[in-house]
């Protein structure tokens, strides 16, 4: 059964409210934020209200895992020392990772339909280290045109990030047909603890969704 149209309103409002007190956040606004495999696109995609982005680029089909970033022993991400902050975050329990993915028709040859993927790594030094799951497997029909968006919060351990760990990398990469490249914009990357209230805002919605519905 899908989910009433009200219940993913409050999950994308309560994702967002999360970010807004994140430990790391990278929105590239004026640059890739040591992001790798990237280009940072200032106008696109089209129809993406959250513009500039980062784009992953791939010159031909099949498997490629192309963007990369290694939180750095540097400032960025809002914090003085990113891997020491995801250390904090890996060691406190309870962090996630959220992103937006978008694709569009100007990420595939014009009226060529192909089958696509997307692919997500966490490595780090710890028992995990590489840790690599599939997050999208779609179909660009012919003359499809539209804006297709993604939001994903994973849980640390999703990406094999464990209390202990002393490195961290972040990695995506795509899938498709040989013949076909597919091209991926990535945007509000943010690793964060959720706040209290932000749970109590789920139950509440939760509540006046089972209300309404009554």
């Amino acid at each position: 059964m899908k989910l009433p149209k009200i219940l993913l309103t409050i999950a994308a409002t309560m994702a967002f409210a999360a970010a807004a007190s994140a430990n790391l956040v990278y929105t590239f606004d004026t640059d890739v934020e040591g992001f790798s495999g990237v280009t940072w696109q200032p106008t696109s995609p089209t129809g993406w209200p959250g513009i500039p982005t980062v784009q992953q680029n791939h010159t031909a089909g099949g498997w490629q895992m192309v963007m990369t970033k290694e939180f750095s022993w540097t400032p960025g991400g809002g914090v003085p020392i990113q891997q020491v902050e995801m250390q904090n975050l890996a060691n406190t329990g309870g962090a996630y990772l959220g992103f937006d993915v978008m694709a569009g028709f100007n990420s595939f040859p014009p009226g060529v339909p192909t089958w696509y993927q997307l692919w997500i790594v966490g490595n780090s030094d710890g028992a995990a280290g590489w840790t690599q799951s599939q997050l999208i497997d779609a179909y660009q029909n012919p003359g499809q045109g539209d804006l297709r968006t993604w939001h994903f919060v994973l849980p640390f351990s999703a990406l094999g990030w464990q209390p202990g760990d002393t490195w961290f990398q972040f990695w995506t990469g795509a899938n498709s047909d040989a013949a076909v490249p597919v091209n991926f914009y990535l945007d509000n990357v943010v690793a964060f603890i959720p706040e209290p209230s932000i749970f109590a805002l789920a139950g509440l919605g939760v509540a006046l969704l089972i209300f309404r519905r009554r």
